[in-house]
């Protein structure tokens, strides 16, 4: 009885704890369950956006290349356009959005487009970029702010610093601008810096702007 009487009251402790804490335990377990599924979810769904992603990126790639020689046809040349900006509204957070911003730039510019070309860098420079492409977008920002006679804005929209590995484009941009500004000796010491960057000689025309300065007597 003595042992009969201990398991009726281990069942009965059993039932006045599932009374007090049964509920919150259920509770826990469905919120554990939920994190993990909803966590799986939700790297699916990212691996899944990213795929697509990319699949429309590799579309304007091959839309956008034209034959050798060949102007791109005027089809081609809307159905490139569409596919940047649908990457644009629909994957705006992804890098395959911020090359097919920069496609878009250069579409522009090769049309002549100067003011569509900045408004595109500027969204640009709104987005969460990489270094590289967010550098990419300064460089051809003030490239069209110099080309528009805003050489003083163009200097503001480059920046104080270069990215690593941009240094003797910073630097050429830089003494460009300041030499439409009519500031040849500061235009002089960013050449300087450019040419010390330029160590592989993959800018040579950094070194022929500083020659030219030098030539003009500015040293």
């Amino acid at each position: 009885m003595s042992e009969m009487r201990t398991e009726e009251e281990q069942v009965e402790a059993i039932k006045n704890w599932w009374k007090e804490n049964g509920r919150s335990t259920v509770i826990g377990v469905v919120i554990a369950a939920t994190a993990v599924f909803g966590w799986r979810g939700w790297q699916d769904f990212e691996r899944e956006t990213a795929e697509a992603a990319s699949v429309l990126y590799q579309s304007l790639v091959q839309q956008s290349q034209a034959q050798p020689g060949q102007p791109l046809s005027e089809e081609r040349r809307k159905s490139t356009i569409y596919i940047a900006n649908q990457l644009k509204t629909d994957y705006a957070d992804s890098s395959y959005a911020q090359y097919a911003s920069l496609w878009l730039v250069k579409h522009s510019v090769e049309q002549g487009q100067l003011e569509p070309a900045r408004a595109e860098l500027e969204w640009l420079l709104t987005q969460k970029s990489e270094a590289a492409i967010a550098q990419v977008a300064r460089l051809r920002l003030a490239q069209i702010m110099l080309a528009t006679d805003q050489a003083e804005e163009g200097l503001v929209r480059l920046g104080a610093n270069p990215e690593a590995g941009f240094e003797a484009a910073y630097y050429e941009m830089k003494g460009d601008l300041l030499l439409a500004l009519g500031r040849a000796d500061q235009a002089r010491d960013a050449y300087a810096s450019g040419v010390a960057a330029n160590s592989d000689n993959s800018r040579p025309v950094i070194a022929m702007k500083l020659d030219d300065l030098a030539a003009q007597g500015i040293n």
